[in-house]
């Protein structure tokens, strides 16, 4: 039997993402059109996902023969990239704990490393000294004892290296513009509070395609907003909300085949990212035949003065995505597949797409996407254990609503 269109990844790509990502880049380009100063701003788009998402939005913009008012190009950052500075400006100015923005972000990552791990993963190396609280558990005055420590000036040293570095690689895109909004996919916010924190004497907001709220963290920023989703968690009430039932799909979708930026060097004048090996750019643009492929294929075909089809064809787009992802079919689970994915922040730690394809396995232990793992099993049981996810996903998007009443009101 003939496959649908939607049923191979380029299809999927063209006929569910292409509409989505399409409705995305509409709703940016209409963002930047509201800027009071565009010319002072600069749309800056997050290594490694904004890499294609820059693509993904000048290809939209070609297309629809929408004109930009905002200068738009590459950021090499990652989240350990900007938290270097946000760490050094609390060293600098003498404070006894880390700045807020800094100490929320590597409590949630590393809430239960210890002291000695999260050194490594921001300043790339090991401690030397014998000093016992470096196997304490992490707190953030811990880390701004240890960072002074006189035996670990190696350590300290190339924080402060690579804090100046990618400051001055942000100014340089930036040129004279003091407006930075990033772009990326999502979900925290994460970077634009570290920079923000890092670089006052900026004006930084950042646009994502998901925004929700990191548990603990610090309150919610005004310059974030999600285009696509905004929303604490899944609700079974909003077809959007799925993107956030299994969000490694869209990281995944957007990063092309390059590492996390995690250190900088001098090259000719210019700083230069790890990122940017040999032919990087050319690893940029999607191959045939995948899902990203699609996505482009559909943003090249939009007409000029597309808004009404964009946001129709959005509508129903969002309605398909979630049933792949919430009632997914086995040729669903093999098509949004992604195989492994990174932690990142400075770690080498994986998700790994389990191998097994028994019930038991995928109801058991922490798969990326159980919903696709259940349809995989090809189990008889697949629709009763999918709603089963679906009524305890239900149950917890009610209680936490409730609860989150019940503080507003005490």
């Amino acid at each position: 039997m003939r496959r649908a269109p939607e049923e191979t990844p380029e299809g999927f790509g063209r006929e569910v993402l292409g509409p989505i990502v399409a409705e995305f880049c509409l709703r940016l380009w209409a963002l930047t059109s509201l800027l009071e100063r565009p010319d002072d701003a600069a749309l800056l788009f997050c290594a490694r996902g904004g890499l294609r998402m820059q693509l993904a939005y000048e290809r939209f913009l070609a297309a629809t023969g929408l004109p930009s008012s905002v200068h738009l190009t590459p950021l090499m950052v990652s989240r350990v990239a900007a938290i270097r500075p946000a760490i050094q400006r609390g060293l600098d100015d003498g404070l006894d704990t880390l700045v807020p923005a800094a100490a929320s972000a590597l409590s949630y990552e590393f809430g239960q490393a210890s002291v000695a791990d999260v050194f490594a993963a921001v300043t790339g190396v090991r401690p030397v000294s014998p000093d016992p609280r470096w196997q304490r558990r992490f707190t953030p005055e811990e880390l701004t004892a240890l960072l002074r420590h006189p035996d670990e000036v190696t350590g300290a040293a190339t924080l402060a290296g690579q804090a100046r570095l990618f400051t001055r690689h942000l100014h340089e895109v930036l040129g004279a513009r003091r407006t930075a909004v990033l772009v990326d996919t999502g979900l925290f916010g994460t970077t634009q509070d570290l920079l923000a924190a890092a670089l006052p004497e900026l004006d930084v907001g950042s646009v994502l395609i998901a925004r929700s709220f990191r548990p603990g963290g610090t309150a919610p920023q005004a310059r974030t907003v999600g285009l696509s989703v905004e929303a604490v968690d899944y609700s079974p009430l909003r077809p959007r909300t799925a993107l956030l039932r299994y969000w490694h799909y869209v990281e995944w979708l957007f990063e092309p085949d390059l590492p996390s930026v995690r250190t900088f060097t001098l090259d000719g004048g210019r700083v230069r990212s790890d990122l940017e090996v040999d032919g990087w750019a050319d690893r940029v643009p999607p191959t045939p035949g995948t899902v990203f492929a699609g996505v482009v294929d559909h943003l090249d075909a939009l007409p000029r003065g597309p808004a009404e089809r964009i946001v129709t064809e959005a509508a129903q787009a969002w309605r398909r995505y979630h049933r792949a992802v919430v009632w997914p079919r086995r040729e669903d689970a093999e098509v949004l597949s992604v195989g492994t994915r990174s932690h990142d922040f400075g770690r080498d730690v994986t998700w790994e797409q389990p191998a097994g394809t028994s019930v038991v396995a995928a109801l058991n232990g922490d798969p990326m996407w159980r919903e696709g793992q259940l349809a995989r099993t090809g189990s008889p049981l697949r629709l009763p254990l999918l709603a089963a996810l679906q009524g305890a996903y239900s149950a917890r998007h009610v209680t936490r609503g409730l609860a989150r009443r019940r503080r507003r009101g005490a």
